[in-house]
């Protein structure tokens, strides 16, 4: 059985473009943490304002939906155990790798600098072995010819998160869930899925219910498998 390999999509995680550097929103923020605007992530808890000349704003500067996902992943025992790799793939398309022995800070404004830290020199830390690094330049070279199981909420097919992490670790597909706040995936995206199912449940899933959905998925993965040894 393949290894399980779940990936963040579109990831609203970006520093703050150069478009609004500039803005007093964005400049008092900066000043208040000691950093020049080109070292912060855009945040739309802090830059909302200055955010709504960028183009496609409503799906982006979102790190809180990346860090809550990926502490529901990573700082899990299938993961750290090697039964499940864990991708970001981000909106301007890189996808970034995490070593199953990376410790997610759990505090948020240490979470942000160190993905300031991921995004400029496209891996953490700068020097030695890479917990955090840049895998691949695109979604599609990152599957390399696997299948990606996309879950949307416009999905017509429901599934359980347990057949969901079957079927992938059976048939050596990618699972992929939104990591934007709102709107529909990329054109990219969609090129690319095998098909899409919808986690079944009353109501649609946060970014990190999904993440965390998955996380027990795995947990029971890991018991099966233990019983055939």
């Amino acid at each position: 059985m393949a290894k399980v390999t779940i990936v963040l999509l579109e990831a609203a995680l970006e520093l703050v473009p150069k478009e609004i550097a500039g803005h007093p929103q964005v400049v008092k923020s900066a000043r208040k943490y000691g950093l020049r605007p080109s070292d912060m992530l855009l945040d739309a808890g802090i830059h909302w304002k200055a955010m709504r000349s960028l183009d496609s704003w409503w799906r982006r500067g979102r790190p809180d939906v990346v860090h809550l996902s990926l502490l529901n992943l990573l700082e899990k025992a299938p993961v750290r155990e090697g039964l499940a790799e864990v991708y970001v793939h981000l909106q301007d398309g890189r996808v970034l790798a995490f070593s199953p022995s990376v410790r997610i800070p759990k505090n948020y404004d240490r979470f942000k600098g160190l993905m300031t830290q991921v995004l400029k020199l496209n891996r953490a830390p700068p020097q030695g072995e890479a917990l955090i690094w840049k895998a691949s330049d695109s979604l599609r070279e990152l599957l390399g010819g696997r299948g990606l199981l996309l879950l949307s909420e416009d999905a017509e097919v429901e599934e359980r998160p347990a057949d969901v992490v079957s079927e992938a670790a059976e048939g050596n597909m990618v699972i992929g869930f939104g990591a934007f706040p709102r709107g529909p995936f990329s054109q990219e995206v969609l090129s690319v899925a095998s098909r899409k199912v919808k986690i079944r449940g009353g109501e649609p899933l946060k970014a990190w219910d999904v993440a965390c959905a998955l996380s027990c998925a795995l947990y029971d993965l890991a018991e099966v498998l233990k019983g055939q040894d």
